[in-house]
């Protein structure tokens, strides 16, 4: 049942014939065709005089007559009428709805003390005598049904308390998040618990942090609690272990232990991430998202058969046999069996899984030197799945050009963009392509239809001018792009980086310098370790040259771009 919070429940003419039948002892519900039940509804609303109505279905009849002419009030009067003479509950719920749309506070007051009088264990007329009274800051009563709805269930899930608290105006939110507190310090409800210390954290950061811990101290916390204690610690994974690590002694909730394991692995302790899951596994074999973690951490492990194991359990579950199948693939390259990895991979059918997995089907294509058989995988593909299509295109060409395979990746782009002929990310992988292939008119070409697409785009322009002074002589054009683009991102490392080198090509070595060392403080990537490292040299600082090639090596050991400036400087 949803939380009344999610608006009281508006009852449709059916459901007031549903309800008039029942009070009225009709036919049967269900048995009476709706049709025929207009037809009698009409027929008495047409017999009859207001004054000479008294029972609650007529009562009813009447009301509902009122709404269709648009006469609310009267319906929200003759509904509190028949909410005092009947003893449906759903008769002063549809009462209380309507005087909340348009009556008034003793209205709506009458008609929730008649619902709770008819029912006294309702949820719904709890949670709106909630509502209500924080609407209205009406403390006391606040307090009293917020203590009645947890007194009936201890379990209350009382999520819905946080986004109904955010919506009120700004003095009865705090008026709200008094009585929630003074309600959850009593309670044992750990829902409660949880609202309270999120909305204490909005109106003041860690308060509400410290209320949980105090309130952890005098309750015994359920494990909900304490995962959602600990991920307060979070970025600080140590300190969310070390705060979970308090509870596991005294708690033999599977959820707390596993999510211990999996902190410890993100934190590189694999042998106590594998001990905590393996012990849970072995209490419920089940757990496939703690099944999927052990297998993970037993390959990275070498352990390749227990994580072959784990992993084929996994097989038994529709929603993560494609997770099994991409990484047991991986086992089988790990084992050698590349053709076993084909067959895994293959089987890979849901979600960003089927991007990654032809990935890994076309490395081993390339292994087995059939390339062609990497177009024709990823193709299929585009035809098995159709809502990936753009991103298994990208994923293609992106591994072309990867592999020096520039020339097979334009026609898939080409067609790509026949598809999609404004997609800016189409048009930049081209414009790579086309540049490996020394093609730099139609790089410039699909650069420049990207602005057309996007004007003034700084990534954009600063693509075009660094085009084109790398691969030009056209250096007054590319510096008034580079200018531009800088302009709008001034703290773009790629882009101080094209400035520099713009500026270096021009002839301008101690103007490039500031350029390229904030660039550098920035980011050491391996470009820009290229760069600077030829305007240190340029500037006759050889040693601090290599030094920062050394570092851009040791991010990217492959790098053509370091090692290509160190050939032309050396030789030159």
């Amino acid at each position: 049942m949803k939380p009344i919070s999610k608006q009281w429940p508006d009852c449709s003419r059916a459901c007031v014939l549903l309800v008039f039948l029942t009070i009225a002892g009709c036919q049967p519900i269900g048995t009476l065709q709706t049709e025929s039940a207009d037809r009698a509804m009409e027929s008495v609303i047409e017999s009859a005089q207001p004054r000479e109505i008294q029972t609650p279905a007529g009562l009813i009849l009447l009301a509902e007559a009122e709404l269709t002419a648009g006469h609310l009030d009267q319906a929200i009067h003759l509904y509190l009428k028949a909410a005092a003479k009947s003893t449906n509950p759903e008769v002063a719920e549809r009462a209380a709805f309507l005087a909340r749309q348009a009556g008034s506070d003793v209205q709506i007051e009458q008609a929730l003390d008649r619902w709770k009088a008819i029912d006294p264990d309702s949820r719904g007329a709890l949670e709106a005598s909630i509502i209500f009274n924080a609407e209205r800051s009406r403390l006391d009563a606040l307090d009293e049904s917020l203590t009645q709805l947890f007194a009936l269930e201890p379990n209350y899930r009382a999520h819905w308390l946080a986004s109904f608290w955010a919506g009120l105006e700004p003095d009865r939110q705090m008026a709200f998040l008094n009585a929630l507190t003074r309600v959850g310090s009593q309670s044992d409800n750990g829902s409660l618990a949880m609202v309270v210390t999120e909305a204490k954290n909005r109106v003041a950061e860690q308060t509400g942090t410290d209320w949980l811990d105090a309130w952890i101290e005098s309750h015994v916390p359920p494990a909900n609690v304490v995962l959602f204690r600990s991920r307060l610690e979070l970025p600080d994974r140590q300190r969310a272990i070390a705060f979970v690590e308090r509870f596991t002694e005294v708690t033999s909730d599977l959820n707390v232990r596993a999510q211990l394991a999996r902190w410890h692995g993100l934190e590189g302790n694999r042998e106590t991430a594998l001990s905590i899951l393996r012990s849970v596994i072995e209490e419920d074999g089940n757990r496939y998202p703690d099944l999927l973690t052990l297998g993970l951490l037993e390959m990275q492990a070498g352990n390749l058969d227990t994580a072959e194991k784990h992993l084929k359990s996994l097989l038994a579950s529709e929603q993560y046999r494609s997770n099994a199948y991409y990484h047991l693939g991986e086992v089988a390259i790990q084992n050698n069996q590349d053709d076993l990895a084909i067959d895994r991979f293959l089987r890979v059918d849901r979600s960003e899984l089927v991007i990654e997995a032809r990935k890994q089907l076309a490395n081993l294509a390339i292994k087995q030197q059939t390339p062609d058989q990497a177009h024709r995988w990823f193709s299929e593909a585009r035809l098995l799945f159709p809502n990936f299509k753009h991103e298994l295109y990208l994923a293609e060409a992106q591994f072309q050009t990867a592999n020096r395979m520039a020339d097979a990746a334009i026609p898939v782009l080409t067609e790509a963009l026949m598809r999609e002929p404004e997609s800016v990310e189409i048009l930049y992988t081209r414009a790579l392509a086309y540049e490996q292939l020394n093609d730099i008119r139609g790089a410039e070409n699909d650069l420049r239809q990207i602005l057309e697409l996007k004007p003034n785009d700084p990534d954009a322009l600063n693509a075009l001018g660094y085009t084109l002074a790398d691969r030009t002589d056209r250096y007054e054009e590319a510096l008034s792009l580079i200018e531009s683009a800088l302009a709008q991102k001034p703290e773009s490392a790629a882009i101080l980086d094209s400035m520099g080198w713009v500026l270096l090509k021009l002839g301008r070595l101690d103007e490039a310098e500031p350029y390229f060392v904030k660039a550098w403080e920035m980011s050491q990537d391996h470009e820009i370790a290229a760069h600077y490292g030829e305007l240190l040299w340029r500037l006759g600082q050889q040693q601090k040259a290599r030094e920062i090639w050394d570092i851009g090596y040791e991010s990217t050991p492959e790098s053509d771009k370091i090692r290509d400036t160190i050939q032309r400087l050396t030789n030159s």
